[in-house]
C-alpha cells in the first residue's frame, strides 16, 4: 500500500510492542520498520531500466523469511544504542512485526507481493483493497495521533493503540466480504451475457472500496467492466467491454522481458502490435484507467512496450503526462462511476 499507510501501521506496531516502556520512540522506530521494505525503490539508482524495476520491487525486501532474519541485526543495534534499557526481545518483536506486517499488508493489494521468497517466487495478491484507501488509513492515523498526546504510562494510550488496530483490521476483513459479493455479481453478469471465461479477476479501484473493476479472461478475450456496491443493477446490466488478447503477436518477442511481464500480470494481459518492431503489453489486472475509451491504448494509459533493437528486445514503460487536468478527469470519472450508472 502507500507509504503513509505503511508508516501508520508500523507506528501502531511499535506502540503496542514497546510504547509503554519507550513512549513516542516506539512509534518512531515502528514507523521506520514499516518503511524499510519499500527502500527497494533505491535499487533504481543502480538498475535504471524498467524491466529491473518490475522484477525487483516487492521481491526479497518483502519476503517474510528475510524479515525474520533482518530483524536480528536491527534489534541488536537498537539494543546496544539504548544501552540495554529495553530488552533485545522487545526490539526484535518491534522490528520483525514492523517488517512482516508491511509485506502482509501489501499482499492485500493487486500488485503482488513475493512473501515466500526464496522458496517461491509466486506473487501473493488478494486484491481486496486499493493501494490507497483513505477509509482504512485516516481513522487509523487519527487515533494514533491522539495517542501521541497521551503520556506513555497513561493506560488509555495502549487501549487506543489497540483499538486503532482493531478498527483497521475490521475494515480489512469487511473488504473481503465486499469482494465476495462483487465477485458473485461479475460472475452472474458474465454468465447472463454469455461471455466465456476461464477465470475471473476482481479488484477495487483507487481511493475506495465501493467501485470495483472486474474481468472475465479467456485465451482469446478479456471482458472488462465496473460495478459499484452503492447501486444494485440486475446481473445482465453490467456493461462489459471486450478486448482481444492477440496472444499470437508475441512471436518474435520471446525472451526475459516478455516472460517477466507475463509472470507479473498473472495471466491478465493483452497485446497489440503497432508495427513490426514494437509490441504493446497491457497488464490489465488493475482495471481500466480511462472508462470512456474502448481502445486498449486509450483505456490503459500505463502499459509496457517491447521494442526490437538488433538481436535484443528492450522494455520501456509508457506513462501518461500527469498534470492537473489529467487528475481532474480521473477523479471525475471515478466519482461518477461510484455514484452514477
Amino acid at each position: 500500500m502507500d507509504s503513509l499507510t505503511q508508516i501508520v501501521l508500523g507506528a501502531a506496531v511499535g506502540e503496542v510492542v514497546l510504547g509503554k516502556k519507550a513512549g513516542n520512540k516506539a512509534m518512531l522506530f515502528g514507523a521506520i520498520a514499516g518503511t524499510v521494505p519499500d527502500l527497494d525503490v533505491l535499487l533504481s539508482l543502480w538498475y535504471k531500466d524498467d524491466l529491473s524495476e518490475i522484477a525487483l520491487h516487492r521481491g526479497y525486501s518483502h519476503a517474510l523469511f528475510v524479515h525474520v532474519l533482518l530483524a536480528i541485526p536491527l534489534a541488536w543495534l537498537c539494543f546496544k544504542a539504548y544501552k540495554q534499557k529495553y530488552t533485545f526481545k522487545d526490539w526484535y518483536l518491534l522490528w520483525s512485526l514492523g517488517l512482516t506486517t508491511h509485506a502482509i499488508l501489501d499482499a492485500f493489494t493487486t500488485y503482488g507481493t513475493r512473501l515466500f521468497l526464496p522458496f517461491s517466487s509466486t506473487p501473493v495478491g488478494f486484491n481486496n483493497i486499493s493501494v490507497i484507501d483513505p477509509a482504512y488509513t485516516l481513522p487509523f492515523m487519527g487515533i494514533l495521533i491522539y495517542c501521541l498526546f497521551l503520556k506513555r504510562d497513561n493506560p488509555n494510550r495502549l487501549k487506543w493503540a489497540w483499538r486503532s488496530i482493531y478498527i483497521s483490521s475490521a475494515y480489512m476483513l469487511a473488504t473481503f466480504g465486499v469482494k465476495g459479493y462483487v465477485h458473485y455479481k461479475f460472475s452472474s453478469s458474465l454468465q447472463a451475457q454469455n461471455h466465456p471465461y476461464s477465470f475471473i479477476s476482481t479488484s477495487p479501484t483507487f481511493f475506495n472500496n465501493a467501485l470495483w473493476a472486474g474481468m472475465g479472461i479467456s485465451d482469446s478475450s478479456i471482458y472488462m467492466g465496473e460495478y459499484s456496491i452503492l447501486e444494485s443493477p440486475q446481473p445482465d446490466t453490467i456493461r462489459f467491454v471486450k478486448y482481444a488478447r492477440n496472444l499470437q503477436l508475441e512471436k518474435g518477442f520471446e525472451g526475459e522481458a516478455l516472460n517477466t511481464l507475463k509472470w507479473f500480470s498473472q495471466g491478465a494481459y493483452l497485446l497489440e502490435k503497432p508495427n513490426d518492431s514494437t509490441l504493446n503489453v497491457f497488464i490489465v489486472k488493475w482495471g481500466r484507467t480511462n472508462y470512456q475509451e474502448t481502445e486498449p491504448i486509450k483505456s490503459f494509459v500505463f502499459y509496457q512496450q517491447l521494442q526490437k533493437k538488433g538481436n535484443e528486445v528492450v522494455l520501456h514503460t509508457v506513462r501518461p503526462k500527469m498534470d492537473k487536468q489529467v487528475f481532474k478527469m480521473a477523479f471525475a470519472q471515478l466519482w461518477n462511476r461510484i455514484w452514477v450508472r
